[in-house]
């Protein structure tokens, strides 16, 4: 027998409504349906994404991919000589002489990192070969995988394998050299300290040129310097007609003193002829000596200064080419001078490179540093994967 059972007649009584009337009902998946490694996968996604693919990639190409280089160190100073033996000459003679080095050093340095250099390897170490090694990495080889064989490439991965410093402190300037064999690091090093020294010889050569001919030029304009002064003084000779002007005038000097002293006599005479018989014929030639000779001494101080053709302005002039033929002879000798010292100088090295340590291969390879890198790598990953984790935790709360 049915029992008809209202919804009034029973407490806790539920009905379930469907939304849509007539619609299929789709079937609800539980998580027994999702695949174990799928959800394995879902929960540790965030570790796998973060930590454990960075750190297998690093492992896979430090450990595996990646192939030793064998580095090699030469330390040298550019240095310029003392220049002690010049002291006592250089304060006459201006020197022209290299004193600083550091000018130099920056040079050598800026010609490690240039495309000289790697022209210089091409042609005496057969660079493409050293970084082309059956050793090698794909990564690091020339060519590469992402390297063509161009020379501005060949030059960008020349500069991985080659770094310079200077050490201010001490001036010691340090190049190291890596390469896949400890030969090859040996052969780059010797082979840019070689090219460096070039480089130094050059410098000193140019120095030694110019100052040289900066030198003879200045003998050169000495020289006609001297000659033309020399040529005026002989042009003015022939013109006055005397060799010394200074030496005439001292002749007409005594005559006007050999003059005034008879001059003198004569006027005693004529004073004694007076007064013992004052209408004597002895006055009378006396007088006229008298005024004959003085007559006589107005005309040579006239030759002297007093008309046009007189001897003060020659001899005014003539000193003057004088003295400038002594200067001339003067600036000649201190340019000689000059040039003999520059001479001494280029005999002697003005800038050379000094060896303080010799390259040398070594037995174990110092990169790359594989443990090194891998836990960087690791500990990188673990901070990325703590900061992650910590923001995924705070949004949560947010979204309920």
């Amino acid at each position: 027998m049915s029992q008809d059972v209202t919804p009034g007649h029973l407490s806790g009584y539920v009905e379930l409504v469907p939304l849509r009337s007539g619609a299929a009902q789709a079937p609800i998946s539980t998580a027994a349906d999702i695949p174990h490694w799928l959800r394995w996968l879902r929960r540790y996604a965030l570790f796998i994404v973060t930590v454990l693919l960075p750190s297998t990639i690093a492992v896979l190409y430090f450990g595996v991919i990646t192939a030793d280089r064998y580095s090699s160190e030469a330390q040298f100073v550019v240095r310029s000589p003392s220049r002690a033996g010049f002291d006592q000459l250089s304060s006459v003679i201006p020197s022209t002489g290299t004193e600083r080095a550091s000018d130099e050093a920056s040079a050598v340095h800026q010609f490690v990192r240039s495309r000289d250099a790697v022209e210089l390897l091409v042609r005496e170490a057969d660079l493409r070969a050293i970084l082309s090694r059956p050793e090698s990495d794909p990564f690091w080889r020339f060519p590469g995988w992402l390297t063509q064989d161009l020379r501005e490439k060949l030059f960008e991965r020349y500069q991985d394998f080659v770094a310079i410093k200077k050490d201010s402190a001490t001036g010691i300037t340090t190049l190291t050299v890596q390469s896949f064999r400890p030969a090859d690091s040996v052969k780059i090093a010797e082979v840019l300290l070689q090219g460096s020294e070039s480089l130094i010889n050059r410098l000193n050569e140019r120095a030694r040129r110019d100052t040289i001919a900066a030198a003879e030029k200045e003998v050169e304009s000495a020289k006609v310097r001297a000659f033309e002064r020399r040529e005026e003084l002989t042009a003015f000779r022939m013109k006055a007609g005397t060799v010394d002007p200074a030496k005439s005038s001292q002749s007409l000097l005594e005559t006007i003193g050999k003059l005034s002293f008879e001059a003198a006599q004569l006027n005693a005479q004529l004073a004694e002829a007076q007064r013992s018989s004052p209408l004597g014929p002895q006055v009378a030639g006396l007088r006229n000596r008298l005024q004959a000779t003085e007559q006589q001494i107005v005309e040579e101080k006239r030759r002297i200064g007093g008309s046009a053709e007189a001897i003060a302005p020659i001899i005014a002039d003539y000193e003057r080419l004088v003295l400038e033929r002594e200067f001339a002879d003067r600036v000649l000798a201190s340019a000689l001078g000059s040039l003999e010292t520059a001479r001494l100088e280029s005999q002697r090295q003005q800038l050379y490179l000094e060896r303080v340590v010799e390259p040398h291969a070594t037995d174990y390879p110092s990169h790359p540093k594989r443990v090194m890198w891998i836990g960087i790598v690791i500990l990188l990953s673990l901070s990325v994967y703590a900061i992650c984790r910590s923001l995924i935790d705070n949004m949560r709360p947010l979204e309920h």
